[in-house]
C-alpha cells in the first residue's frame, strides 16, 4: 500500500506528500472533484499542494484530505489506479519533425534505431502529469505509468500477463544543459517528454520540433495542455539521420 504525509506548507496550504508519481496525479484530480473548497492544487513529481484563502480552512481541509485517502485506498488499493482529473479524456495531438540534434544519441541510449524510436514516441499514449518551469510547459509521461487502464492488453510479458512497463526508458538529462532551446522542441529527460512552449534555457534531450502553440496569451485557455489531458506525438516532414 502507498504512504502519504500532510502537512502544513506557510500560511495557507497543505502539502501532501505521496509515494510515487501515479498516486500524486490521481490524488490532484480527485481534489480537483471539490476544487470550490481549494484556490489551487497543484501536483509534481512526488506531492501535492492544495491552497485555501483562509488558514481557518486548514483544519477542515486536512480533514477532508485524509477521508479523501482513506476512501482512495479503501476502494482501489491504491490511490494511483486512474488519473481522476476533469480534463480526463481531452486528446491532443501534437505534429513534430523529428529533426531533434539528440534523436540519434536517444536511439542509442534506447538500443534502437531513429526510426524504431521515432514509431516508439508517435505510438505512446502521453498523459500531462502536472505543470511547471514555464507557462505551458507540461510533463507528459507514458499513460501506462500513471492510469492502469491504459495498459495494452496485447502487449504481455513472458508469463502472459498485460505489461505495464514503459516503452521507452529513462533518458538522462545533457549534462551541460543548452543556453537556448528553441520554441516548439520536443524533448525527453527522465521518464518524461514535454514541448518547449518558448525559448529557454535547458537540459532536456531534443527529438524533433513541432509549429504547435503550446502557449498563447491570446486564448481564454493560454495553455494548450492541462493535467488529465490525453498526447500523441504524429511524425511529419523530414527526419534527422
Amino acid at each position: 500500500m502507498t504512504t502519504t504525509r500532510i502537512r502544513r506548507c506557510g500560511e495557507t496550504a497543505l502539502l501532501v506528500d505521496c509515494a510515487e508519481l501515479s498516486e500524486a496525479v490521481s490524488l490532484a484530480g480527485r481534489i480537483e472533484q471539490w476544487r470550490p473548497d481549494a484556490v489551487d492544487v497543484v501536483a509534481a513529481t512526488r506531492t501535492v499542494l492544495v491552497t485555501v484563502r483562509d488558514a481557518a480552512a486548514l483544519p477542515g481541509l486536512r480533514r477532508r484530505l485524509e477521508a479523501l485517502l482513506a476512501a482512495a485506498h479503501t476502494e482501489s488499493g491504491r490511490t494511483g489506479d486512474a488519473v481522476d482529473s476533469g480534463h480526463a479524456g481531452h486528446a491532443v495531438t501534437i505534429d513534430v519533425r523529428y529533426d531533434g540534434p539528440d534523436l540519434a544519441a536517444v536511439a542509442d541510449h534506447a538500443g534502437m534505431s531513429t526510426e524504431t524510436l521515432v514509431r516508439t514516441h508517435t505510438s505512446i499514449t502521453w498523459r500531462a502529469a502536472f505543470g511547471g518551469f514555464a507557462p505551458g510547459f507540461f510533463y507528459l509521461v507514458d499513460a501506462r505509468e500513471v492510469d492502469t487502464r491504459e495498459v495494452d492488453t496485447t502487449e504481455q510479458d513472458a508469463a502472459g500477463v498485460p505489461s505495464a512497463e514503459p516503452a521507452l526508458p529513462a533518458v538522462p538529462r545533457l549534462s551541460s544543459p543548452r543556453a537556448r532551446v528553441p520554441a516548439g522542441s520536443v524533448g525527453l529527460a527522465d521518464h518524461f517528454c514535454a514541448v518547449y512552449p518558448g525559448a529557454s534555457p535547458g537540459g532536456w534531450q531534443l527529438l524533433g520540433t513541432t509549429d504547435a502553440q503550446l502557449w498563447d496569451i491570446g486564448q481564454p485557455r493560454p495553455a494548450l495542455l492541462a493535467p488529465g489531458v490525453t498526447v500523441r506525438f504524429r511524425e511529419i516532414g523530414g527526419r534527422s539521420r
